[in-house]
This record gives structure tokens, C-alpha cells and sequence, in this order.
């Protein structure tokens, strides 16, 4: 019998205010760093982004190690570049949950890999 397993991932929405653009090169940097740490064969198999330019919505899957760390460095470079208010993240309907909660923020056609 196969088992369904949860992925976890996370849906970053951003202000008006803030370039698309720059968000771009800000999660281009977040995989760079991640490829540093696991190689560009891991990123190739286990990354998996979405950036919806149009909806200003970027999508995380965070269910390997390897998203775990995209996800992990995008966040604080988003907070170090625009300010914690500049965005807000959370997990998408079906998200699998974990036990530490996404910590709120006070605010809230792209690139895509796999």
C-alpha cells in the first residue's frame, strides 16, 4: 500500500511597493546559497520554487532538505533587503504542518523550477 506524504511549503506574498525584480535576484541569491551547501546536482533534483510575477506570490516547497534551506535563507534575505513588514509567508491549504508555526509579519507570469 503507497503512502501519501505532505509536502511542506511555504507561499511568500509581497507589498506593492517592493520591485518584483529585486525579489527575483533575492531568491536567485537564496538558491545560490543552498547550492553552496548541497551542490547543483541536489539543487536540480530536490529544489523546487515557484515565482508567480504577476500574482507577486512566491512558492516554496520545503519538504527536502534542500528546500528547507532555499526557504530558510530567502526568509531572512527578505527581512535583511525589505523589512519584515515588505512581506508576509505562509503555509498554502494542504501544506503539511510542522511544529514549530511560520511566525506572522505585520504585512503580507514568473520563474519556476521543477
Amino acid at each position: 500500500m503507497a503512502t501519501t506524504q505532505q509536502k511542506t511549503q511555504y507561499q511568500y506574498f509581497f507589498k506593492r511597493h517592493i520591485d518584483i525584480a529585486d525579489v527575483q535576484d533575492t531568491l536567485t541569491l537564496a538558491i545560490l546559497g543552498a547550492e553552496n551547501l548541497h551542490g547543483r546536482a541536489r539543487i536540480r533534483l530536490d529544489g523546487s520554487w515557484r515565482l508567480d510575477r504577476q500574482r507577486r506570490v512566491c512558492t516554496i516547497d520545503a519538504s527536502t532538505p534542500v528546500g528547507e534551506d532555499i526557504a530558510k535563507l530567502f526568509t531572512g534575505y527578505l527581512g535583511k533587503e525589505f523589512g519584515e513588514a515588505a512581506f508576509s509567508v505562509r503555509r498554502p491549504a494542504g501544506s503539511a504542518a510542522t511544529e514549530q508555526k511560520c511566525p506572522p509579519h505585520s504585512s503580507r507570469k514568473g520563474v519556476h523550477h521543477r
